[in-house]
């Protein structure tokens, strides 16, 4: 009981939740500094942070119009998806470019969308997961650090 009086406000998990859902950034940083939860906990809640912004980031492009404006819609245009392949591709020629070996690939949905996930090691012993998603062609994000916890967090991956 004691212990609970000694603690800062950031080191207690209900502020860290508050901090979470208002400021993620900031909850972020205070839940892996503070260590209260399992590491596979705090990847997941990271993980669902990332995903949540790489699909936020995903509606910038969506039109916006003011009440002066007169919208159409054109149904003509159609989006054309990237395929695994073309993503297994651009990796691996990224890979040649930055001296990585693309390791292995694999195909998760996320909020209906399909990520295409690769790993990769660098010639300094490092290894890296990358995102690419089936709407644009480019390295959503990247992750790179020590294998083992990089294994870890591969085989973690749906």
């Amino acid at each position: 009981m004691e212990n609970q009086h000694q603690q800062k406000w950031h080191q207690k998990p209900n502020s860290i939740i508050v901090l979470l859902i208002i400021f993620f950034p900031l909850g972020l940083y205070f839940m892996w500094k503070n260590e209260i939860w399992p590491i596979k906990t705090r990847w997941i809640i990271t993980s669902v942070f990332i995903f949540a912004v790489i699909l936020n980031a995903g509606n910038k492009n969506s039109s916006k119009t003011d009440g002066n404006d007169q919208s159409t819609t054109d149904t003509s245009v159609s989006v054309q998806k990237v395929t695994f392949s073309e993503a297994e591709t651009f990796m691996q020629e990224r890979c040649n470019n930055i001296n990585q070996t693309l390791m292995k690939s694999k195909t998760v949905t996320f909020n209906g969308t399909k990520l295409y996930m690769f790993m990769s090691v660098a010639e300094d012993g490092k290894a890296c997961i990358s995102s690419i998603s089936e709407n644009k062609l480019e390295v959503l994000a990247a992750d790179c650090g020590e294998v083992n916890m990089k294994i870890e967090q591969w085989n973690n991956v749906n």
